[in-house]
């Protein structure tokens, strides 16, 4: 057994475990942004996938289980893959919208896997062999199926290919957490292609062939500091459509020139994450929501204030109010239940909110207007 590449295979599996727990979390959690956390969770996968493979030849296992050999190499190949898609997914774009897109994207994967299934239908024993003669040497190499320098030729490729079209795209979004964010995943891209440069060359200029577990630990150890320093990775609000029933103030105030534009489009982001429901969280922060649209507190307030002319709370219970009045005239729902539904954590605090923005208390406006429905008037 190889201990240093076993131990730094280890560590490896470890963190990326850790980081598979975390991303499941997000994933199940943040039910908008399922598209861009399926991409990080992928890869994250993948990192677990290569180094459960490294600490899987460095042991005995690799003789006693010899099946597993090579088996998970047209996935690996795929790591640049879900960077990239997972980047343009935080932009709200799928990468895989098409099904063409679908052959483009899996081609070095097809490749991969085409060129192992030789070796995959050799016998157990003939296996261990050649991985063993490829460790003394890549020219001992004989089988068709892509080793050693050849094989991180073509994830360095895939990594510098990705790198150069998403530099292409250019980011699409206006905020400036994703805009840093997609810098660090792509600076994820360089630094796989970097690596796997990095020991072509070795081998080449200096005959040595130190093993590819060492070339995951910079990826893996980049990706960590990324994801345990963002508690919260920003990802993209989806564009809605204001419904009829949103404040007037909330709806034109993107029509006022005296507004700075990068706090309008922050505002506007904002305001998206709340027409899909945020104010319902009776937990809710300007914290919370500055995670969520991936910006800090001081950004959002700021917005908030300069946009909407107050503080995030009368902003926030503006969504809610206009929402409980909704339920209290085509609804039966108790006071009650509706307030807590609507977002508040005590029927005081509703009350108050409610006779500040209506004028009267929850109870009053829903006998007003059921008196005005009564006599055939219009609810108000």
């Amino acid at each position: 057994m190889n201990y240093w590449v076993g131990t730094v295979a280890l560590v490896c599996l470890c963190i990326g475990v850790i980081l598979f727990f975390a991303s499941l979390s997000w994933f199940v959690n943040r039910q908008n942004d399922r598209l861009p956390m399926a991409y990080l969770l992928a890869l994250v996968c993948l990192v677990v996938l290569q180094s459960l493979e490294f600490v899987y030849q460095a042991s005995d296992w690799m003789a006693r289980f010899p099946f597993f050999l090579k088996l998970v190499d047209p996935l690996i190949v795929m790591i640049p893959f879900t960077i990239y898609g997972y980047i343009r997914a935080i932009q709200g774009e799928n990468a895989l919208n098409r099904p063409k897109m679908w052959w483009f994207h899996a081609a070095p994967m097809i490749l991969v896997t085409m060129l192992a299934v030789p070796f995959w239908g050799m016998p157990g024993e003939l296996k261990v062999h050649w991985m063993l003669q490829g460790r003394i040497a890549e020219s001992l190499w004989q089988p068709l199926a892509l080793h050693g320098n050849s094989y991180l030729a073509v994830i360095a490729t895939a990594s510098l290919f990705y790198w150069w079209l998403q530099r292409r795209k250019g980011v699409s979004t206006r905020k400036p957490a994703i805009r840093n964010w997609v810098g660090h995943f792509q600076l994820i891209q360089l630094i796989i292609a970097g690596s796997m440069a990095t020991r072509i060359v070795v081998y080449h200029v200096f005959g040595e062939g130190f093993s590819v577990a060492y070339v995951l630990a910079p990826t893996t150890a980049y990706l960590t500091y990324l994801l345990l320093t963002h508690a919260h990775p920003p990802t993209h609000v989806a564009q809605t459509t204001r419904s009829p029933s949103t404040p007037r103030s909330l709806t034109d105030v993107n029509n006022q020139p005296a507004a700075d534009s990068v706090d309008l489009a922050l505002f506007d982001h904002l305001t998206q994450s709340m027409e899909q429901g945020l104010f319902k969280d009776n937990n809710l922060t300007l914290r919370t929501l500055a995670d969520v649209c991936g910006t800090t507190t001081h950004q959002a307030s700021a917005a908030i204030n300069q946009c909407y002319g107050s503080n995030f709370y009368d902003w926030v219970n503006q969504y809610r109010i206009e929402e409980a009045c909704n339920a209290l005239r085509h609804t039966s729902e108790g006071v009650s239940r509706i307030c807590y539904a609507v977002g508040f954590n005590s029927k005081s605090t509703f009350n108050t909110a409610f006779r500040k923005q209506v004028g009267c208390t929850p109870t009053e406006y829903r006998k007003k207007n059921k008196a005005a429905l009564n006599s055939g008037s219009l609810p108000q």
